[in-house]
């Protein structure tokens, strides 16, 4: 009884209808979020205008490559910045050796990026040199070290007589050379002298290492594009009027065997050297 209702209320046709349309609505509820996304993936023309420019404009406001090379330097072509190292002290220091001794804190530590770096060292303070008897032969010496090489001993004051205690003197020294991309460190020494007291009151110490430009590589020919006589060069051609098979072109094109030509008669067998002999035709005979 249950199934008889079932079946009149609701009848196979209308039932698949009805199931149909379920599957349509699901479906639709399905796909209008993925088709909202790509909708968001589109720019409209006024937003497009807003957020990029046409090629006209473009050409006022950018440069081409070509010119822009013309007015600007590409960052790689850029000379690096100087490196420097400073120190300095006011402690005063007083030395009576012949042997050589630090100059206390006098020295810095830095780093060259470059291959090689031209590089200028200057050492400042203020000196006395002092001697029981001073001659012109006497005078109270330092060195500066690079990486622990000295770059020669240099005089700062000549020595003057003790008494009365003379005016400290303002000295200078500057040193040159050129250095390899790496860690360095520059020092101080008194490089000391017989018969001399030397004073050290108020010094200063600098370093400016300038990075030497790299040379641009040079160019490697290609395989292809080699000069004669030079490694990647054109390949031998051959000889004129012959094909690459060895053959001589004729008027089949390049690399056809041309029409054979009749020989003709020779002083010897009748015919040109080549034919006679060769087994093809008989002495004196005609091909």
């Amino acid at each position: 009884m249950e199934v008889q209702l079932l079946k009149r209320r609701i009848s196979s046709p209308r039932a698949a209808t009805v199931v149909a349309l379920a599957a349509v609505v699901a479906l639709a509820l399905t796909v209008t979020p993925s088709l909202a996304k790509k909708a968001e993936s589109f720019l409209t023309t006024k937003k497009a205008a807003a957020t990029y420019v046409t090629n006209k404009s473009a050409a006022t406001l950018y440069l081409k490559k070509k010119a822009a090379s013309n007015l600007f330097v590409s960052k790689d072509a850029v000379a690096k910045p100087p490196v420097v190292g400073i120190a300095a002290g006011t402690a005063p220091f007083a030395m009576t050796a012949t042997t050589a001794g630090y100059i206390p804190t006098a020295f810095t530590s830095f780093a060259t990026p470059a291959q090689a770096s031209s590089t200028v060292i200057t050492f400042s303070g203020n000196v006395s040199c002092t001697a029981t008897k001073p001659t012109a032969a006497l005078a109270c010496p330092i060195q500066i070290l690079v990486d622990g090489q000295s770059q020669g001993k240099v005089n700062v004051a000549p020595a003057v007589a003790a008494s009365p205690t003379p005016a400290l003197l303002a000295a200078t020294v500057s040193s040159t050379t050129v250095l390899a991309k790496g860690g360095h460190t520059v020092s101080v020494q008194y490089a000391g002298a017989k018969d001399v007291s030397f004073t050290l009151k108020g010094w200063s110490l600098s370093v400016q290492a300038y990075p030497q430009p790299e040379e641009a590589e040079a160019p490697v020919e290609t395989a292809t594009g080699g000069s004669k006589g030079q490694l990647g060069g054109s390949p031998p051609q051959p000889l004129s009027g012959w094909g690459g098979g060895g053959r001589r072109r004729g008027s089949g094109g390049p690399g056809r065997k041309a029409p054979r030509r009749r020989p003709t008669p020779g002083p010897s067998c009748g015919w040109r050297c080549g034919w006679c002999g060769s087994g093809r035709f008989p002495l004196g005979s005609r091909p």
